[in-house]
């Protein structure tokens, strides 16, 4: 059982290292803009309901592109209408996130506790 802590660990480790590099990326090399929320998709998780907001916004080139959030909530805010700063990676613009901590740095730091909880996990007699 301790080497599947260890196994679980490591790949949570691997997951918050790829997922910290490509925010980074993004923060260092990607474009600011306004995104306005269009929408918002649901997603059932345990039996509770989180909305994820849907946001649309024009590119460099003057493209209209579409993303999904990554994070959202158990309520549907930002209003529709609402405009956000995004930042998308300029040389693809689906790859685009919403400019905040929430949406840049949870998942990775996240994962990151999980997999160094897994290693100690794996360390503990």
């Amino acid at each position: 059982m301790r080497y599947y802590f260890a196994i679980i660990g490591i790949a949570l480790l691997g997951m918050a290292c790829w997922l910290f590099w490509r925010r980074f990326t993004i923060l260092m090399t990607g474009v600011t803009t306004t995104g306005r929320v269009e929408s918002y998709e649901s997603r059932e998780y345990d039996e509770s309901i989180s909305y994820l907001p849907v946001i649309s916004f024009t590119d460099q080139l003057g493209n209209r592109q579409q993303f999904t959030a990554s994070a959202g909530g158990y309520r549907r805010t930002p209003p529709i209408g609402t405009t956000v700063k995004i930042r998308y990676d300029n040389e693809n613009s689906k790859n685009a996130v919403i400019s905040s901590f929430l949406n840049m740095w949870a998942a990775p730091i996240a994962l990151a506790v999980l997999g160094v909880v897994g290693l100690l996990a794996f360390n503990g007699k």
